[in-house]
């Protein structure tokens, strides 16, 4: 007996079944004769073949997109007990069990998903509480279950995904459009790739998603049941905080008996407060209203909470909770002290080649740790704005790992991470090579102040991060940028260690 498993795109768990018995060739694709039918755009007609081998089986590509065992691209392997397979390089995983105890273990894990999606229960969990409960399923059903019989309602759902997979694939052009020239493909001119390119100014652009008004001016020190301490009439004021009294000054709103203070950052989708309980400061990220009643918005936050619950590392911050307050979530996170790297360099300038090397070194030391776990933990959007450095300490912390969200609910990516990002970013599934490839631009605004967007142009008919635009800098630094920005991933470091080998013996030349 074989079983195939889909598994979910992050949550890594079953969400359907395949069982054969006697079958000695198994052929999956997108094409109806096939036994498993995935309807993917990545996916080909006949994309690969499972065929019995004696007491194995092995794995023979047809695919045009290629096939991905345990992570390596091949025509053709042997594969055992728990291997998994990958459709093309951003598709769909299937893992092979063998035996009436894989599928049992199958159809537990899915059991067990569903118990725990139930709808919430009326009583908020309380602050300190992380919820492990997701109401997500597939991200916009990828797969269609065959044994469906309602013929419209199956067509449906196959154009709906043929939709969403196309705009996967082309999302960044339909974010950032540009007039198309009516040059010929053989002029000379090399095209700007979508996700380089900057968003045009339209017609009626859309507002900016507003901070709740200030309204809370000098509030009283109050507890977190709501209750008043005491009386301070702030008379010597302070930052954000009473000198006299240790109490907000001013409050934005409140959630969840935390007062917000700032707003730290905010997005189309969400935003991030610092906030404020009981003597306690922390970073409090939510979703805007216009996301509080999507499915797949909630699932992704939890996400990023279940992501940083499994995180123990002094320079990431500490998940302290999760909490649903009526209808608004919000995720509860270790408040990192410093300042971003983007407004370190815009107000103190530029800095050495010592220290930027220095700097991306130590950010290094923190990807290695993230890029170990299985499968790696990706941040996907590595750039100074996430950087928050300590001068207390003198060490740096990497924050916000919510970018998943961007790709699962199809948003576009901020325009200051123009420059910073990989070509591959877009796809769901994590890779080490997207944060690789960002440590090339990171350093180049490190040096210069400037957004490494200026440091592209053309090179062998592609568009792509130039080290040799960059001035000033040492000639051993130039090929290391290079390698780390190579638009292709087989051109490209394979890992930080490699990485960091190579940093070590530029900071002994330099």
């Amino acid at each position: 007996m074989i079983t195939l498993s889909l598994l979910h795109p992050i949550k890594q768990i079953p969400v359907q079944l395949w069982t054969f018995e006697n079958e000695s060739v198994i052929r999956i694709g997108r094409s109806t004769d096939n036994h498993v039918i995935l309807y993917s755009a990545v996916v080909s007609r006949h994309h690969v073949e499972l065929r019995r081998v004696g007491a194995t089986w092995e794995v023979v590509n047809l695919g045009t997109n290629g096939t991905y065992v345990e992570g390596k691209r091949v025509s053709q392997a042997q594969v055992t007990d728990g291997s998994i397979i990958r459709l093309a390089r951003s598709g769909p995983n299937i893992k092979i069990r063998l035996g009436a105890e894989g599928l049992r273990e199958n159809e537990e894990a899915m059991r067990l998903d569903k118990t725990l999606s139930q709808p919430r229960s009326n009583v908020p969990p309380t602050s300190t509480e992380v919820n492990e409960r997701s109401n997500v399923g597939l991200a916009d059903g990828d797969i269609i279950d065959t044994s469906v019989r309602d013929t419209a309602a199956r067509d449906t759902a196959i154009r709906d995904i043929a939709a969403r997979d196309t705009a996967i694939r082309s999302q960044a052009d339909t974010e950032f459009p540009v007039e198309r020239s009516h040059t010929e493909p053989n002029s000379g001119i090399i095209p700007v790739p979508p996700h380089l390119q900057l968003q045009q100014q339209s017609a009626s652009p859309t507002p900016p998603v507003a901070a709740p008004a200030a309204d809370l001016i000098h509030p009283q020190p109050q507890a977190s049941d709501g209750s008043t301490l005491q009386s301070c009439p702030h008379l010597r004021g302070g930052g954000l905080f009473c000198v006299d009294c240790g109490y907000p000054l001013r409050v934005l709103d409140t959630l969840g008996g935390y007062q917000l203070l700032n707003v730290l950052g905010q997005s189309d989708v969400g935003i991030t407060y610092q906030a404020w309980r009981d003597g306690q400061t922390v970073a409090l990220k939510t979703l805007n209203a216009e996301w509080l009643t999507n499915p797949q918005a909630l699932a992704t936050l939890e996400h990023e909470a279940d992501t940083l619950r499994d995180l123990d590392h002094s320079q990431i911050p500490e998940l302290l909770g999760f909490q649903v307050v009526g209808e608004k979530p919000s995720l509860l996170m270790q408040m990192m002290p410093g300042k971003s790297l983007r407004s370190y360099v815009t107000e103190q300038g530029a800095v050495s080649v010592e220290r930027a090397i220095a700097w991306v070194f130590e950010v290094c030391q923190i990807l290695t740790y993230l890029h170990e776990f299985t499968p790696p933990v990706a941040h996907r959007d590595l750039r100074p704005k996430n950087l928050i450095y300590n001068p207390d300490t003198d060490t740096l912390a990497l924050v916000d790992f919510g970018a998943v969200k961007r790709v699962i609910l199809e948003r576009p990516f901020p325009p200051g991470s123009k420059g910073y990002g990989a070509p591959e970013r877009l796809q769901l599934h994590p890779l080490q090579a997207m944060d690789i490839f960002s440590l090339g631009p990171l350093f180049a605004f490190l040096v210069t102040g400037h957004n490494p967007l200026a440091y592209y142009a053309g090179e062998d008919d592609q568009f792509r991060f130039q080290p040799t635009m960059i001035p000033h800098i040492p000639s051993e630094v130039v090929p290391i940028l290079h390698r780390l920005t190579e638009p292709s991933l087989e051109d490209r470091y394979d890992s930080v260690d490699t990485v960091i080998r190579d940093l070590q013996a530029v900071l002994v030349a330099v």
